[in-house]
């Protein structure tokens, strides 16, 4: 039985990754099937990869704020639990709820475009995909991105979205100012260095539901993008150099095989502008990744020929990427949007700890015989989120992607012994992707007083947990007891800590 089951996943997962790639190539590039959505006739959400689900007692979609702050007070006269689901891109149960499943797509236009300040207001609804489209148009974009852009704004800075790079990192960097709707179904604007906005920031959702972003945006530009093999030993020798040469740079490992040589991709700003074919050479591109790592690498397990079939997925890819050099608008010059279908855990690590981190990961992944993904990445100290992969230091974030084709729990496992190596070099978890041990105290070890100020903002914000579930209550804990009040009937979180010059770091929020 084991045996039929194991054949039955592999059989489901190329077939799904199969019909991605085909839906793909038909539609040049435009559409992916890599979406949570919610299936109305069977009352169930799915993220995007199908390893979480749930039974919402409700799901909507309001369309006006005034629908979002009802929704928000009936939930709470009814005692539901509120969680929002945005593009479904999360690895674990964050978004999953048994009570009322809020989708912000339909709250998703973009109210202001001020071209001349470079600022951008939008509600949080609205895709990353679609908001680059209307940056572009009017000359903009932001400095540096993810991997993809399916997720909406609002569960983007729920999770503190990263990209790479050496002097921006993070989306959180553009913002200016926030509107939150607190646990009592009151929305109000936070600027940006408010303790409120700051704990809003990779909170989940659990210090408010974000509404709408006001965000800074740069001059559109264009990227110049080459990837190449080399060896680790090279990385080793040279990581500082590579960092302060390029303005972007990520590496791909492949763990589980020994294998001697890392693909590595770096951007930079250019002048140059993109071939008329650019979106063909991207297809062709994203198609050979897939079939490297969704069926070459999944194949090569299989057969117990991993090293061989690696050997011939780093021949093809010589023949065909090695050092070509490809240039690419600011909006997709980072964003993929094929992907095999994976698991992740994502950490962000003292910049100084890579090559020691690493070594303990391909180890761990060697011994335990899983072939996997690694990429790494790099940002600044930019991020402006009290809780994060990438706060309060220069970081590596180090993420490891093995196929669903490899059994779930050997996957979890390994997971567990992975988040431990993490924690041990001062590791910092991305909320978006598997924590499988991660606790209150392991937080509080993390982060110290700045989870302290975090827990304050959240009960403010929440008192009850409405917006809490079973996943964001094992990371962050229950509620504290009922915050101390103002004669006012306000709440005063406060911290000095990150005001700027001039300015007292308060925030307000009203509490029931």
């Amino acid at each position: 039985m084991d045996f039929l089951r194991a054949l039955w996943r592999k059989a489901r997962i190329f077939g799904l990754n199969t019909l991605n790639s085909l839906v793909f190539v038909l539609t040049c590039g435009a559409i992916t099937l890599h979406e949570g959505r919610y299936r109305s006739w069977l009352r169930l959400w799915r993220n995007w990869n199908g390893t979480i689900c749930c039974r919402p007692e409700s799901f909507k979609m309001p369309e006006t704020e005034k629908d979002l702050c009802d929704v928000i007070r009936d939930a709470s006269r009814k005692s539901l639990k509120v969680r929002v689901a945005g593009g479904g891109h999360s690895f674990n149960a964050s978004p999953a709820t048994s009570g009322l499943l809020l989708s912000l797509d339909r709250y998703n236009k973009i109210l202001r475009i001020d071209r001349k300040a470079r600022v951008v207001r939008v509600q949080a609804g609205i895709r990353l995909r679609d908001l680059n489209i209307e940056l572009k148009r009017h000359g903009l974009a932001f400095p540096v991105l993810g991997s993809t852009d399916t997720q909406s704004i609002g569960g983007l800075l729920a999770t503190d979205l990263h990209g790479t790079g050496k002097t921006h990192g993070f989306l959180s960097e553009q913002v200016l100012s926030l509107r939150i709707v607190d646990a009592a179904g009151n929305a109000e604007d936070f600027p940006v260095h408010s303790e409120i906005c700051r704990a809003t920031i990779g909170a989940l959702g659990t210090c408010g539901l974000v509404i709408e972003a006001e965000l800074r945006c740069v001059a559109a530009f264009n990227l110049e993008k080459s990837s190449w093999l080399v060896q680790h030993s090279w990385i080793d020798e040279h990581i500082d150099t590579i960092l302060q040469e390029y303005d972007h740079v990520s590496f791909y490992y492949i763990g589980g095989i020994g294998a001697e040589h890392v693909r590595m991709n770096v951007w930079r700003r250019t002048g140059r502008v993109p071939s008329p074919l650019l979106r063909l050479r991207k297809v062709l591109s994203e198609l050979f990744d897939m079939a490297f790592s969704g069926y070459l690498l999944n194949l090569s397990r299989g057969l117990h020929r991993s090293r061989f079939f690696a050997g011939i997925g780093f021949f093809l890819f010589n023949l065909v990427m090695d050092s070509k050099v490809s240039i690419h608008p600011a909006a997709t010059g980072f964003a993929r949007k094929l992907f095999y279908l994976h698991d992740e855990i994502e950490y962000g690590i003292p910049r100084p700890h890579f090559q020691e981190c690493m070594r303990e990961l391909e180890g761990l992944l060697y011994r335990e015989r899983l072939v996997a993904i690694v990429e790494v990445r790099f940002t600044p100290d930019t991020s402006q989120a009290l809780l994060g992969p990438g706060t309060s230091r220069e970081t590596c974030h180090i993420e490891l992607a093995p196929s669903l084709t490899s059994n779930p729990e050997k996957i979890q496992h390994i997971f567990a012994q992975a988040e431990r190596i993490f924690w041990r070099y001062g590791g910092q978890p991305h909320l978006g992707k598997r924590t499988p041990g991660l606790n209150p105290s392991q937080m509080r070890n993390m982060y110290g007083e700045r989870f302290a100020r975090f827990q304050r903002v959240r009960q403010a914000q929440d008192p009850k947990g409405m917006f809490m579930n079973d996943f964001t209550t094992q990371v962050f804990g229950e509620v504290m007891p009922a915050a101390a009040r103002l004669p006012s009937g306000k709440t005063r979180v406060s911290s000095p800590l990150f005001a700027p010059a001039g300015l007292t770091d308060v925030g307000e929020v009203n509490t029931p």
